[in-house]
């Protein structure tokens, strides 16, 4: 896998979030934020969830989202003891996980102070049934806390959906490998700069879409 490769993906999600080929943010947007409740971490529910969720946005709250680079907040709670006036957007099937808004960031709810932040255990590898052809999303695990998994897998698949390029009921096969290498042009891809020290760390690939 070459730097440019890497570069040139790190680059074009910046122009995809904010609009622009030189990648400046528009500092009078509205920001929102999405929340996500799990009663436990499970990987089917969060790939079925992220996509769904993404494919029911409008074209406003999708564009909200985006340039607020699909930012998630993810906490430990039962969706079934949501109050009424906090009904989620989504719930997985079997009930463990749900999202709630895009909301207005600076405007979220309360219950997103009163729950607890994710920790435990990164969950283990699974095939996602769905519909239409397969795809294999690799996930970078070496070093990734629970709350770094969900949010890299999370992007990865949201973003995708809402580019197009990942039906929102599609098959996928989550394979964890220490690092990713070796690979070719993906899907989509979350590449960011590290886990490296400084600024001008490389840039480095956490999960890797491709067509299975």
């Amino acid at each position: 896998m070459t730097r440019a490769l890497l570069t040139g993906l790190l680059a074009e999600r910046a122009e995809w979030v904010t609009g622009r080929p030189d990648a400046e943010p528009d500092r009078d947007a509205v920001e929102s934020t999405v929340l996500v409740l799990l009663r436990s971490p499970d990987v089917a529910g969060l790939v079925r969830g992220a996509c769904a969720f993404a494919a029911s946005l409008d074209e406003q709250e999708a564009g909200a989202w985006r340039r607020s680079w699909t930012r998630t907040r993810f906490l430990f709670g039962d969706p079934a003891n949501l109050p009424e006036r906090n009904r989620p957007r989504f719930v997985a099937p079997g009930g463990s996980t749900a999202w709630l808004g895009p909301y207005p960031s600076g405007r979220l709810p309360g219950l997103s102070r009163l729950l607890k932040p994710v920790t435990g255990d990164l969950p283990a590898e699974r095939d996602v049934p769905g519909t239409g052809a397969p795809y294999l999303l690799r996930v970078a695990v070496a070093g990734l806390t629970l709350a770094d998994y969900l949010v890299h897998v999370h992007h990865t698949l949201a973003e995708a959906v809402l580019l197009g390029r990942l039906p929102p009921y599609a098959r996928v096969r989550v394979r964890h490998e220490p690092t990713i290498a070796s690979v070719r042009q993906p899907v989509h891809a979350r590449v960011l700069p590290g886990p490296g020290p400084g600024a001008d760390a490389d840039p480095y690939p956490y999960t890797w879409l491709t067509a299975a």
